[in-house]
């Protein structure tokens, strides 16, 4: 299983990612959705769950999950945020697989993965 961490905060970015890896997961990171959307277009078949910050520069993770609703819809994001579930409704955030509150436990993020994972297979 591969998983793309987007986060333009590395210290987000890389404690995802140690969490993920520390339970066998591939994991692969970016620092914003830009950076992704490059990733995800040259690996898309490779991966199995992109998990994205909201607030980035550039491409946010808003946009990212709009682009790849389209062009990938059978790879599902996951999107943490400091914002609560009502706010990302009003920002018309619809349809990511997951929502992670930030600060989240790590339990919380492998859940989500998993869950993900289930879900699109």
């Amino acid at each position: 299983v591969h998983i793309l961490v987007v986060d333009d905060e590395p210290i987000v970015r890389r404690l995802a990612a140690r969490v993920l890896a520390g339970q066998g997961y591939a994991v692969s990171e970016a620092e914003d959705g830009l950076e992704a959307l490059h990733f995800i277009e040259s690996q898309a078949s490779e991966l199995d769950v992109v998990v994205s910050d909201i607030i980035m520069p550039r491409l946010n993770g808003v946009e990212l999950l709009q682009t790849l609703t389209s062009g990938f819809p059978h790879l599902p994001v996951i999107l943490m945020s400091g914002f609560g579930h009502s706010r990302l409704v009003e920002m018309g955030v619809t349809a990511p697989c997951g929502i992670l509150a930030k600060p989240f436990p790590p339990e919380a993020l492998l859940n989500e993965v998993r869950r993900c994972i289930r879900q699109r297979n």
